[in-house]
């Protein structure tokens, strides 16, 4: 995704300092920043201004996604870099992936008469408040609210890898062990197994309000919401169903 800057960036902006912004003052930061179009022969860009757009750019991106308290730390560039003053409005390109923390690549293009390209890695960081675990829990725990608290948190992680709802954590099954104050994961949570390979089970079929109750024996283990074979004892036939929360299993 490229975008284009059309206004001054500031120099006065100290490039080794971290930036705090809430996602309004990303928005006013908008309407002062921009890309230089003046164009001097043999000229050169100056480093600044291409360090300023990468941080807008990323400060931008952030806020997009909602998160304020955003901190960024541009990497400088080589002072041994030159490139030419451009005589048309800088872009920026925005990462393929979509990723607005961690550790980022942005490119800031010149598409004038002396075009080039220089690729940037920007640091970017934020601020959520987010559940933690009180305490040291062992694998196979199944979280409960009193094993969560609320903290503040600078993550440098994707947020939609980081569980910030305590609500989506209570009733999961830890898939390992972690220590007091972790922070949650989707990867280290699954929901807990409600039927094991071999368990006697109660089938469930009809509709209309009509049910039908039968035994049945898990030819598998599952989850609520996964799809299991199972055997039906009176038929001795072997159905598909679906796992429900109370541990049966709806067969069509």
């Amino acid at each position: 995704m490229t975008v284009v800057l059309r206004k001054r960036v500031a120099k006065d902006v100290n490039r080794t300092a971290r930036m705090r912004v809430s996602g309004a003052s990303v928005l006013c930061t908008a309407l002062l920043s921009g890309a230089v179009s003046a164009a001097t022969s043999g000229a050169i860009q100056p480093h600044d201004d291409i360090l300023s757009i990468v941080e807008f750019a990323a400060l931008q991106a952030a806020s997009e996604q909602g998160l304020d308290q955003v901190e960024v730390r541009v990497r400088p560039l080589d002072q041994r870099l030159r490139p030419a003053l451009c005589d048309r409005n800088l872009e920026i390109v925005r990462p393929h992936n979509g990723r607005v923390l961690g550790p980022v690549s942005y490119g800031v293009r010149c598409s004038g008469s002396v075009p080039w390209t220089l690729y940037l890695r920007a640091e970017v960081s934020a601020s959520l408040e987010l559940p933690v675990l009180a305490k040291a829990l062992p694998r196979g725990t199944i979280l409960a609210p009193d094993d969560l608290k609320m903290v503040t948190r600078r993550i440098k992680t994707q947020a939609a890898d980081v569980i910030i709802d305590p609500e989506l954590a209570v009733g999961m099954e830890l898939k390992r062990p972690l220590s007091a104050g972790s922070t949650l994961r989707h990867g280290h949570v699954d929901l807990p197994e409600l039927v094991t390979r071999g368990q006697m089970v109660t089938l469930v079929a009809g509709g209309s309000g009509i049910e039908v109750r039968m035994q049945g024996k898990a030819m598998g283990s599952g989850a609520q919401g996964d799809r299991l074979l199972v055997t039906n004892l009176t038929s001795g036939k072997r159905v598909e169903g679906l796992v429900l929360s109370d541990g049966s299993v709806r067969i069509p």
